[in-house]
């Protein structure tokens, strides 16, 4: 697999324990290859801080999600440093993963700190699947 370098990559390099929690971080790869297949483009945009323990946790097996969506594309605030971004978003707490389904388009869904379903990789899925039945 090519690496997919993203704004998620960039900001985990900035710190080292979020670096090394991407280097161990593993995926589900058949979750993610059915993911790549229903949604095929998208754009995420994600709210965090270096501070905060749960997006030391999620963002950075996040980047390493999106090596396998290269068809996605990401952008990454930190929200200590945007708090009027966080209100135009409707974001209370971080990390907060918005799921569009283009860049400036509807919102799909979100995962508010910490996957409901068990793993980042299936909570996206859950997602789209609603989102898809809901059409």
């Amino acid at each position: 697999m090519t690496k997919h370098q993203s704004p998620i990559h960039d900001y985990i390099e900035l710190n080292e324990h979020f670096y090394a929690v991407y280097e161990r971080a593993e995926v589900r790869a058949g979750l993610l290859a059915e993911l790549a297949e229903r949604l095929p483009q998208a754009h995420m945009v994600i709210s965090c801080r270096y501070t905060c323990p749960d997006c030391a946790r999620n963002v950075p097996r996040m980047a390493r999600i999106a090596e396998y969506l290269p068809g996605w594309t990401w952008n990454l605030y930190d929200s200590t440093a945007n708090p009027i971004r966080n209100e135009q978003l409707h974001v209370r707490r971080v990390p907060t993963f918005i799921l569009y389904d283009q860049v400036g388009g509807s919102e799909i869904g979100r995962i508010i700190e910490n996957p409901t379903y068990g793993s980042l990789e299936q909570d996206l899925l859950t997602i789209v699947q609603a989102h898809a039945d809901a059409r």
